[in-house]
């Protein structure tokens, strides 16, 4: 990791993200840029387009002003903590977040972004990540870290993989074990089925025989839920552990349609308190 970029609009739950973003980059010695983004007005004519250009030179002025102060108040949170030292810059840009997120990344080398989930949409999907979080995770290739609005104070030890079963599993918990590696963090991944049965069980060695082929002995704890649903499962098994992120392949499409077919108070519940990393596996 070595460029992190934190989207920032200055509200408390993207002031949460950027906390996470400093404290990954002060542990990596990544370099963080925190990113504002100003959306383009509509013009008309002439007169509004000058108006529009003022608005926007005022809200410029304002971003980079708001930007400083959350520097400085990244560095005095984590600038004299220990471990690696890290830098901080920032941007204003006029564009769209996830447009202006994915240029980054690919003419900056951007390889990880922290951001809120804070949406306004009604959408189910932008109720439960956001509309501009669904928009970055789906145009940017490189992990994201979704931070909710309620989430603790910047601590990471225990990492969970939804896994379930998929070939480019190996290929995503290479990356969480680099990141629990940093902060020395337990992974464990936990799969759902809906009976004990031996072919569930046969799955599951096939699956462990494959990642220590691909991973080597690595320090992964697996574990395996019984439940009908999926999603519930695992939202029963997150509630009942200490576990403070929890990781998914983005390819799991089944699995983002199992969250959004959920009632609004089951997705107020379910990622309360939890950041979710979403990863991919696959680079196209």
């Amino acid at each position: 990791m070595k460029k992190i970029v934190c989207p920032v609009d200055f509200s408390k739950t993207s002031n949460r993200a950027a906390e996470y973003a400093a404290h990954i980059a002060q542990h990596t010695g990544a370099s963080l840029t925190l990113l504002h983004v100003l959306h383009l007005p509509i013009m008309d004519t002439s007169e509004s387009a000058m108006m529009a250009s003022q608005v926007l030179d005022e809200q410029r002025r304002t971003a980079t002003d708001k930007l400083h102060s959350l520097s400085l108040h990244l560095q005095g949170l984590f600038g004299e903590t220990g471990g690696a030292r890290y830098v901080t810059d920032s941007k204003v840009q006029e564009a769209f977040l996830a447009d202006a997120v994915e240029r980054m990344a690919l003419e900056e080398g951007v390889d990880f972004v922290v951001l809120g989930t804070t949406g306004g949409g009604n959408r189910l999907e932008e109720i439960l990540i956001g509309s501009n979080t669904e928009s970055v995770i789906r145009q940017v290739k490189c992990p994201v870290l979704a931070i909710p609005a309620n989430a603790m104070f910047p601590s990471i030890h225990r990492i969970v993989y939804a896994s379930d079963y998929q070939p480019e599993d190996s290929t995503a918990l290479r990356q969480v074990l680099e990141l629990a590696a940093v902060f020395q963090a337990e992974v464990e991944v936990v799969h759902v089925s809906k009976s004990a049965d031996a072919e569930s069980a046969n799955q599951a060695q096939t699956f462990m025989e494959r990642l220590r082929q691909d991973l080597g002995e690595s320090a992964i704890r697996f574990q395996q839920i019984v439940h009908e649903e999926e999603d519930a499962g695992l939202k029963e098994y997150l509630s009942n552990t200490q576990s403070n992120m929890l990781a998914i392949l983005k390819k799991r499409r089944n699995f983002f349609k199992d969250l959004f077919t959920m009632s609004l108070a089951e997705k107020l519940t379910y990622q309360t308190k939890l950041p979710l990393l979403v990863l991919h596996a696959d680079q196209d």
